[in-house]
């Protein structure tokens, strides 16, 4: 009896495993698609390229060393009163030495490079995006798939157990010889083309599934039941193409803004100290140690309008980039208003179908009384009893049509899910 009790008080958690959502279905991707997991890597590479621009910053030091033989050196006449007053230049020479330059203003060259770096991480990340929002239409696409095929499982199933009730009734009626046998006939032929049918749903339903686990990661079966998703309103985010042709314009700005740094001054500190001969001094042929510090000032006044001839073409790169803008935006707007009479018009056809399957219910089950007492033939109750399973099923794929076209609307007016 205790066992029971914890038994039937799991029962509910049991139930809600086997349940399945389309937001469950999107974050599992989230985590499983290679694509998702891109951000991770476009995030760490943003802070790359800050520590590493960032050492332009920090002093430049290089060492060298050479040992030279020359063939010829300066020479100097003997004074006769004064014999060893210029000394003999050796033909040998050695030197090792430390160089030391440090940036005191760049012309903004660092930070220019930085924004161009940023601006070009800034598109990857959405091109991402725009992988990533394909990937949720992919997944809005398969999830309504499956609820359209696990109605129509549902509706065959009922059809098919309502021939199965009639053939117990017209079995009877076949053996007290008031049904001809091609009319029995004939119901169990409709009733193997509905299990047909059914064969060709299960295998629809089962690579759904596939096709949902390989992006989801998850291990669906077809025992777990699918949630109808519920729309929430559209909240007008921003669509991935869209924010991707942002970032391309602020990619083409920040190139304009480091080709400019090329033009400006630059000041730099630097020093060197070695260890030779000759020094500084060449007159001293001794071995000894020597240094040197100063300012270095540098600036490009002329550049044969290389800076105006980049920025035009950058301009132009912009212009190309806004018209595409400008035609999706169109698109977007295009499909929206589609999505939105495509809802109002289902909506309506919901109503409608509702009274037809009705109606056709009606006149199905009339005719199956019809045909047990051998009004009509078999013929004519199958066309009624097709017409009626039709119209269910016309009613369903209409909702789901409309659940479709919902997420359909909100997947392009708001970006995402």
């Amino acid at each position: 009896m205790k066992k029971l009790i914890i038994l039937l008080s799991l029962l509910p958690l049991l139930i809600t495993a086997q349940e399945i959502t389309l937001d469950s279905c999107i974050s599992a991707a989230k985590q499983n698609w290679p694509a998702f997991k891109k951000q991770l890597t476009i995030t760490s590479q943003r802070q790359l390229i800050n520590e590493t621009l960032n050492k332009n910053y920090l002093p430049k030091m290089n060492l060298s060393g050479q040992a030279t033989y020359q063939s010829e050196v300066v020479t100097f006449p003997e004074v006769p009163t004064m014999p060893g007053f210029f000394p003999e230049i050796p033909q040998d020479n050695y030197s090792v030495e430390i160089g030391i330059n440090q940036i005191i203003w760049d012309g903004g060259a660092v930070k220019s490079a930085k924004e161009v770096q940023y601006a070009a991480n800034d598109i990857e990340a959405q091109k991402l995006n725009v992988e990533t929002y394909g990937l949720i239409g992919k997944i809005n696409q398969l999830y309504s798939n499956y609820l359209y095929l696990n109605k129509s499982k549902s509706i065959l199933q009922v059809s098919e157990n309502e021939l199965e009730k009639n053939l117990n009734t017209l079995n009877s009626a076949y053996e007290n010889g008031t049904l001809l046998k091609s009319d029995l006939d004939n119901i169990k032929a409709e009733k193997l083309k509905l299990q047909k049918e059914l064969i060709v749903v299960e295998s629809s339903r089962l690579n759904v599934i596939h096709s949902l686990n390989l992006i989801t990661g998850l291990n669906l079966d077809t025992n777990y039941r699918f949630a109808e998703p519920i729309i929430q309103p559209a909240k007008g985010g921003v669509r991935p193409e869209l924010a991707l042709m942002d970032a391309q314009v602020n990619y083409t700005n920040s190139t304009i803004s480091k080709f400019k740094t090329n033009r400006m001054p630059k000041f730099s500190a630097f020093g060197r100290a070695g260890y030779g001969r000759p020094g500084y001094d060449f007159l001293n042929t001794d071995l000894h140690g020597y240094y040197m510090v100063g300012a270095r000032f540098t600036w490009e006044i002329f550049d044969w309008n290389l800076f105006k001839k980049q920025k035009e073409q950058v301009t132009l790169q912009q212009q190309i980039i806004r018209d595409s803008k400008a035609t999706l935006e169109k698109q977007i707007s295009l499909e929206e208003s589609q999505y939105l009479f495509e809802i109002a018009q289902l909506k309506k056809q919901i109503e409608i179908d509702k009274e037809i399957v009705t109606l056709k219910k009606s006149v199905y089950k009339s005719a199956e009384s019809q045909m047990n007492n051998g009004s009509i033939t078999s013929t004519e109750y199958l066309k009624l009893f097709n017409e009626w399973k039709r119209a269910k099923l016309t009613a369903e794929i209409d909702k789901l049509k409309l659940i479709t076209a919902q997420l359909n609307y909100h997947h392009t007016a708001a970006g995402g899910y």
